[in-house]
Formats: C-alpha cells, structure tokens, sequence
C-alpha cells in the first residue's frame, strides 16, 4: 500500500468502467468539501455513483493524464477528475458542479 494512503485511510476505492481503481481519502473530500467545492457536501455518493458509472469520461485537453468523470446532476453535471498514482490506480483532484463539459480526447461514453 502507498504511503499516502496508510496515511489519511482510503475512504472509497471503487473500479471504474476505463478499469482504473480510483481513492479518495477523507482528508482529500474534506478539503473539497470545506475550501473548494462546499456545494457537493452531502453528495458523497453521486461522487462514488459518477466514478463508477459515469455518462461520460474525457481526457483533459491540457493535460492528458487528468481525467474529467462527468454524471448529470439536477439540471447540471458532476465532474470528478482524476490523477495517476500508480499503475491502474488513480486519486480524486477535485470535483464540482458545473455546466459545461470541458473539451478533451473521450475515452468512455454509456
């Protein structure tokens, strides 16, 4: 197990359809609770339900190791983005609420 993750503890590890294992730790939700995004608080599961079953996954246009997990949510969309941290396996950035869908290379549609 990685360093990080005896550290703050996974708090969900779920398998997503691009057969990546995505983390999040509690520290890193409380931070995109609390600092960043303070309107998905509550919304832990449609975060946990976007990682496994999302409607969409794009691959950032900056960046191609980032990528954007997009569920609609009540007249908007959830977006999770994810990082590498090791081979198969990925972390949660961030997530929010948003509008739009960011332009990128799709790597996954239902």
């Amino acid at each position: 197990m990685e360093p990080w993750r005896e550290a703050v503890g996974a708090y969900s590890r779920l398998q997503t359809p691009l057969w990546h294992r995505v983390f999040l730790t509690r520290d890193r939700w409380r931070q995109i609770i609390r600092f960043k995004h303070p309107a998905l608080a509550g919304h832990e599961s449609d975060v946990r339900a976007c990682l496994a079953t999302p409607s969409l996954v794009r691959e950032s246009a900056k960046d191609p190791d980032v990528h954007l997990y997009y569920a609609t949510a009540e007249h908007v969309y959830l977006c999770v983005v994810t990082l590498p941290a090791g081979e198969d396996e990925r972390f949660v950035v961030t997530a929010y609420f948003t509008k739009n869908i960011k332009p990128g290379n799709e790597l996954w549609k239902s």
